[in-house]
């Protein structure tokens, strides 16, 4: 059982702390706007753009294994820095983008241990209050930060709170050991269970642990690097797991070495404190909007339910309304997601398992995947949790570039055309976007540091003469930015899209046909009327098909793309040429009889315990946002929001609406009162009957 109490204690005392003092002024340019409608661009630093030769050193000597610089070496720094993205914020925005994630800005220890690889890629943190000498200095961030704001775009910073650098060896070897092999101790002795007190005041602080008798592995430290970290209390090395390297298995997960950095005990309410004094000084001193968060996975659950809100309240201090947090859960799983969502106290997430479904559709047709796990997104919703908020992507700098994932000859019209699709679905689907630099232009690459490539001039050969979807290999002494691509085309047209209605980032969304290779879905303005209507194929030859629905226009129009559509009072018909897409829009039917909502019975689910069962259906309209509410004394609070009917799958039957809300997040009285509202096109609103459910 997860123990809030101290949680609770800990945040009110961090929130009271919180200082507006060092807060950049506050302006507009959009900036206020809600982060539903941003459109990311994720750019690595240190391959990006080079503004100042002067930094690429960092300030160490002229030797690759010191300073960690060698442009012709894919594993070591290049010479990207903070000017070059400054320099280049105008063409983030001529793409059409509103915000820009970076990674970590923060002080690396340069080379890895073995001396194999640099830190350029920012998470072999060493100095979490400053900033890394290659990439520039503080003064220059706090420019950047200015200039992309006066450009309206907002700025997302990558954070870390798992690890940092690799700078504890240990006496004896670095196999995991697991907790029921060693627990914890005290000082003198005493076991601990740290999943326990994880989050609690009986945590043991600092001075009751022991270097030599609390951990499985006795930590070492050199002197050279005795003081390497900061701020200092990083530095002890009693904050750390100390248990050895993690196999990704099981508990090692949590616990372990994450390729060998040293991973912090983050369940120690010190560190808790510590990192959320951090990052809220990183809001409050350069006026940041945001932090994508890295590993978020790996870190116990209580540690987010302290930091997020903690990290929310500094925000709002420094006036800024929303401050997005994506965490990185790194897995297909809708499952695994919803976990996260549910317990770690996420409001935004990364989307991996869209991502997944996304790929499998454009690379080998399997709409259906991807449509019926949409129908997760139920899972997820909460009263504070909404899945348009997450991030959907296509690849990124861990897993590969969807250039590199659609593959085949790249010099073909169908590789630029599955790439030109795939970035459409991304743009009208449900979630906020993220581009991964370098893709707009037709960059391959599979994962890590092979899709990590410069957009400046490289001098890595083979990267050179890599093929690039939509162009021609690089080749020598020329930077990207001086050639074009129809994907930047392609993107700008998207983010053009993307704008111009707010269907698109906050819209209802309903699934019309998935099955091989084609998928047809509408997105819906519920504010103005409108519905766009988007067809896509993914098989090598043209489909022609229809769908039948009540609520049609007969007028339609093309508003991207190719292909076209036709519609009767009742019918739609449409062609998709292969790899093919389009976009249409027309306005909402008004129905001849009042939209109504129908609220099913509640019901203990049947999976799982700790949770039940919300579920509505509409008539009269053909689609809905129901928001599932329950009755605390004279106030109606809600439970969460279905922007999306379900699709039919062998699991669940089509045109649902539900949350499925955990007992433990109702005030109960004798017999609750439960109700869905519905808002209709045009904002019509309708009420459901109410239902008395007992506490199950």
């Amino acid at each position: 059982m997860i123990k809030k109490s101290f949680i609770v204690s800990l945040v009110a005392a961090i929130f009271m702390s919180l200082s507006i003092s060092n807060t950049p002024a506050a302006t507009d340019l959009g900036l206020t706007r809600d982060f539903k409608s941003e459109m990311i661009y994720f750019a690595m630093i240190d391959r990006f753009s080079n503004g100042n030769t002067k930094n690429d050193l960092g300030g160490y000597k002229d030797l690759r294994t010191t300073s960690g610089y060698d442009p012709y070496d894919t594993a070591f720094y290049h010479g990207g820095d903070i000017q070059g993205l400054s320099d280049k914020l105008a063409y983030i925005k001529s793409l059409g983008f509103t915000a820009l994630w970076i990674t970590p800005v923060f002080r690396n220890i340069p080379v890895g241990v073995d001396g194999k690889s640099a830190a350029y890629h920012g998470y072999a943190i060493a100095g979490f209050d400053q900033i890394d000498s290659h990439l520039g200095t503080i003064a220059e961030f706090k420019a950047f930060v200015v200039k992309a704001h006066s450009l309206g775009l907002k700025v997302v910073l990558d954070i870390v709170t798992n690890h940092t650098a690799d700078v504890i060896s240990y006496k004896e070897n670095y196999d995991y050991i697991y907790l029921s092999e060693k627990p914890y101790k005290t000082s003198n002795s005493k076991a601990f269970d740290i999943v326990k007190l994880a989050g609690t005041s009986k945590f043991p602080t600092t001075s009751q642990l022991s270097a030599k008798i609390t951990f499985p592995k006795t930590p070492v430290v050199s002197k050279a690097m005795a003081n390497i970290k900061s701020p200092a209390w990083l530095n002890d090395v009693r904050l750390y797991h100390n248990r050895g390297k993690s196999t990704f298995q099981g508990e090692s997960g949590r616990f372990g070495d994450f390729y060998g950095f040293d991973d912090i005990m983050t369940e120690s309410p010190e560190v808790v404190k510590g990192f959320i004094d951090i990052y809220s000084k990183w809001i409050s001193t350069t006026g940041i909007d945001g932090f994508r968060i890295d590993t978020a996975r790996h870190v116990n659950e209580l540690f987010w339910q302290a930091f997020i809100p903690s990290i929310k309240a500094q925000a709002l201090a420094s006036g800024k309304k929303d401050f997005p947090m994506w965490g990185e859960v790194y897995d297909s799983s809708p499952e695994t997601l919803e976990y996260w969502a549910r317990y770690g106290g996420f409001t935004e997430l990364l989307d991996f398992p869209v991502q997944d479904r996304m790929l499998k559709f454009i690379i080998s047709g399997a709409a259906n995947q991807l449509a019926t796990l949409l129908n997760s997104d139920d899972q997820y919703s909460t009263a504070t949790v909404d899945p348009r908020n997450f991030g959907i992507f296509l690849g990124n700098h861990d897993m590969g570039r969807i250039g590199g994932f659609i593959g085949g000859n790249v010099n073909s019209d169908s590789a630029l055309l599955r790439d030109q699709m795939a970035h459409v679905l991304l743009f009208t689907m449900r979630g906020v976007p993220i581009v991964y630099y370098g893709d707009e232009f037709g960059l391959m690459g599979d994962g890590d540091k092979e899709a990590r490539q410069d957009l400046f001039v490289t001098l890595v050969d083979r990267w050179r003469k890599q093929q690039r979807i939509g162009g021609e290999p690089i080749g020598m002494g020329k930077s990207s930015f001086d050639t074009t691509n129809p994907l930047q085309q392609t993107i700008r047209d998207l983010t053009k899209l993307h704008s111009s209605s707010t269907a698109f980032s906050a819209g209802a969304m309903k699934i019309r046909i998935a099955e091989n290779g084609l998928l047809v879905f509408s997105r819906f303005d519920l504010d103005t009327g409108k519905e766009y209507l988007m067809t896509f194929n993914s098989s090598d030859a043209a489909i022609t098909g229809s769908f039948d629905s009540e609520y049609l226009e007969n007028k339609w129009e093309k508003v991207l793309g190719d292909g076209t559509v036709s519609a009767s009072t009742k019918s739609m018909k449409f062609t998709v040429p292969a790899y093919g897409w389009g976009v249409f829009l027309s306005e909402m039917v008004k129905s001849s009889v009042t939209p109504e909502v129908r609220m099913n019975k509640p019901a203990r689910n049947p999976m799982f315990r700790d949770r039940f069962n919300l579920e509505a259906t509409i008539s009269g309209a053909d689609v809905a946002e129901v928001q599932f509410q329950y009755k605390d004394g004279a106030t109606w609070k809600s439970l969460g929001t279905d922007t999306s009917p379900t699709f039919k799958s062998d699991l669940d039957a089509a045109g649902l609406y539900r949350v499925f809300p955990l007992i433990s997040d109702i005030k109960w009285s004798t017999n609750t009162e439960f109700r869905a509202v519905a808002y209709f096109a045009n904002r019509i609103e309708a009420k459901s009957e109410t239902f008395l459910f007992a506490k199950p």
